[in-house]
């Protein structure tokens, strides 16, 4: 067997058919991720929140993987990239013009931003695609938990209970409502899935997975972080308890979808939930 009977083997494969452009995705991302690390951070705590970033960079990536080979929609939640999208504009509306609430070392300068414009520009591509493209195949009636609920609640909230890193008022309130947006992001995302049942297909439940990931770095640096939100000369520190409250509110909300999702990695199955999965 010479090389080209090789490649041409490994080329024909069924698997690698079906999983190469996900493979290259996710080797695109550790080079990049590898380059960042040796090139523009400074392994410094913070740093956790670009990499957070990226991850859930990566699964919008991998939801728009999903879109191309499946040629549809299906399964895909446009309430809930719309609530990402506004939550997108929000923060970096505060973080591409004060530095309150971005990484303390060089990721801080243009990494983590450019990952959140990335995540922001893949989404609306992604949005784009289900409403123009592949709208025949959007099933608009199983998307039926509202967004506008909760982003109202969210700018009302971040008005009342919001930190003061950026001594702004404004820039702090749109970083706060794009938190607390974030939180509850998923809800109409995980309420399709759980009214549809059934399985779960890779790349989307790989997506809703690289989300959880992503809270779960975030949740980790601003538990360190917590004691930096407190107001001057307050007795309690409210916006810190409204920080870490919507981070947990996130992993009590991904907790049944995490499960069946690492019961099907552990099975070596598609993941599959059941119709009456609580959300």
């Amino acid at each position: 067997m010479d090389l080209v009977t090789l490649f041409q083997k490994v080329k024909n494969n069924k698997k690698v058919k079906e999983n190469g452009d996900e493979a290259l995705v996710y080797s695109a991302f550790v080079l990049v991720l590898v380059f960042a690390g040796k090139f523009l951070t400074d392994f410094k705590f913070s740093a956790v929140i670009t990499l957070g970033a990226a991850v859930q960079c990566l699964g919008f990536c991998l939801l728009r993987l999903k879109i191309r080979q499946q040629r549809g929609a299906m399964g895909i939640s446009s309430q809930t990239l719309q609530m990402f999208a506004v939550m997108y504009v929000c923060r970096l509306y505060s973080t591409l013009q004060y530095n309150g609430y971005l990484p303390v070392d060089r990721t801080g300068d243009w990494v983590y931003q450019a990952c959140e414009v990335a995540a922001l520009a893949v989404c609306i591509s992604v949005l784009a695609a289900v409403h123009s493209k592949h709208e025949a195949t959007y099933e608009k009636e199983n998307d039926t938990c509202a967004m506008w609920p909760f982003v109202i609640a969210c700018f009302v909230l971040s008005f009342l209970v919001h930190p003061s890193l950026n001594n702004r008022r404004i820039p702090d309130m749109a970083w706060t409502a794009a938190l607390y947006l974030e939180s509850v992001a998923m809800v109409p995302q995980l309420y399709m899935m759980s009214k549809k049942g059934g399985e779960v297909e890779s790349l989307a439940s790989h997506y809703i997975a690289c989300v959880f990931v992503s809270r779960l770095l975030m949740m980790s640096f601003w538990i360190n972080s917590y004691p930096e939100l407190k107001p001057k000369g307050a007795d309690f520190n409210l916006p810190g308890f409204g920080v870490m409250g919507a981070q947990a509110l996130q992993v009590v909300l991904f907790g049944d979808f995490m499960w069946y999702y690492v019961k099907g990695i552990r099975t070596s199955s598609k993941m599959v939930l059941p119709q009456a999965m609580a959300v």
